[in-house]
């Protein structure tokens, strides 16, 4: 279905038919999954940084380093999503955002096991094993965030299989 190139890119195609609503709801729903999964990546890179200035530790640039590629690939993947539900036609690059798909969950399982259960199970005192609760915590957090994602591309595929017509 063409589009017009009069009116504006906003608002291009908002009422042309059911494809179009059901791509604009599911963009909404990456978006908002997406923003809810920016904050704990946001508050581990913000963890990293400190700890990189502070105390010159060797596991700062993993955590930030590790935020900002997973932030980047859920973005990626994020707008995979979206342009698949527009019924755009496949980009090499969504070849790479398939693929980078597995960053977010791999550095939630090292925040979770790595920097969380393992300070618990090997630290000194109760600061130690305090820590590795928050670190657990937050790499829970970037995991059930990341599932969000995930569930929205299920649902956006299943709401557009029969929409071609």
């Amino acid at each position: 279905m063409p589009e017009s190139p009069s009116r504006p890119w906003w608002v291009q195609g908002k009422a042309d038919g059911p494809r179009q609503a059901v791509a604009t709801a599911v963009q909404d729903l990456v978006a908002k999954r997406l923003g809810r999964g920016f904050v704990p990546l946001a508050v581990l890179f913000a963890v990293g940084i400190v700890q990189r200035l502070v105390a010159s530790s060797g596991g700062a640039l993993p955590l930030s380093g590790g935020a900002l590629v997973a932030g980047c690939a859920m973005l990626a993947y994020g707008l995979r999503i979206s342009q698949n539900a527009f019924g755009r036609p496949h980009r090499p690059w969504m070849s790479a955002a398939m693929l980078g798909s597995l960053v977010p969950p791999i550095f939630a399982l090292y925040v979770l096991a790595w920097r969380g259960l393992r300070q618990m199970a090997v630290g000194d005192g109760l600061s130690d094993v305090g820590v590795g609760i928050a670190f657990a915590a937050v790499g829970t957090w970037v995991m059930r965030s990341w599932m969000k994602v995930v569930e929205v591309e299920r649902l956006a595929r299943v709401m557009t299989i029969d929409l071609e017509e």
